[in-house]
């Protein structure tokens, strides 16, 4: 435990430097090449932030200029954002303070993003609902114009009852991805969605082995 905090605070040390510059460094997912993100905020260079927010990034600026809505205030710490943001506790300009699965919002959105957001929902909160993530995610589906997109990413193991849902399909995404880290330099790589259920989550630092991204098509 003591050498793993110690070898963190020495890539912390090292990367701190490089914050806010262009990695040179890169990530393939689903066949396209994205740049790891090197950010002071969250510290993304030791994290999976590294590749979330590109591939989130890449998906948004996909959309053009349709109606987006993102669940969890993430982007904006990276990026200039102008679409609908949905976080209940984070205060900031903008951003409406709702529960998810109890949207009073009414779309219909073309796109509807969240990044490592939807773990929360149902387990850090003062009731404990494991069914709660379920009903975020279908309350999303109905605000989903015909055709529209909802893309997620979930950290592994945050939430056991949650991957369960996912792994059983029993959630109503239409396809699911995976990327794993590699080592301790947070490089990761795409691999069979099979292959990480079992990764553990990092709870001594905070931080994911395996992420899954889920996508859902209305």
């Amino acid at each position: 435990m003591l050498t793993d905090c110690l070898a963190w605070g020495a890539r912390w040390a090292v990367g701190r430097p490089l914050a806010g510059r262009p990695a040179t460094a890169t990530f393939a997912h689903d066949g396209s090449v994205h740049s790891y993100l090197r950010h002071p905020y969250n510290w993304t260079w030791l994290n999976e932030r590294a590749v979330e927010v590109p591939l989130a990034a890449a998906v948004l600026a996909g959309a053009g200029g349709q109606r987006v809505l993102e669940v969890g205030n993430v982007l904006a710490h990276y990026q200039h954002v102008a679409h609908t943001v949905v976080d209940k506790y984070e205060q900031a300009p903008g951003v409406l303070n709702e529960d998810v699965a109890e949207l009073t919002l009414t779309g219909p959105y073309d796109l509807i993003l969240a990044v490592s957001t939807l773990e929360h929902v149902g387990l850090d909160e003062d009731v404990r609902d494991p069914d709660k993530p379920a009903r975020a995610i279908a309350r999303l589906t109905a605000l989903l114009a015909p055709g529209g997109r909802l893309w997620c990413t979930f950290p592994v193991g945050y939430n056991p009852d949650l991957d369960r849902q996912l792994r059983s399909g029993e959630l109503g995404f239409t396809r699911l991805s995976a990327l794993r880290r590699t080592g301790p330099a947070n490089r990761w790589e795409q691999v069979p969605l099979e292959s990480v259920w079992d990764v553990d989550y990092d709870w001594l630092l905070y931080t994911a082995h395996a992420v899954v991204v889920a996508e859902l098509t209305r």
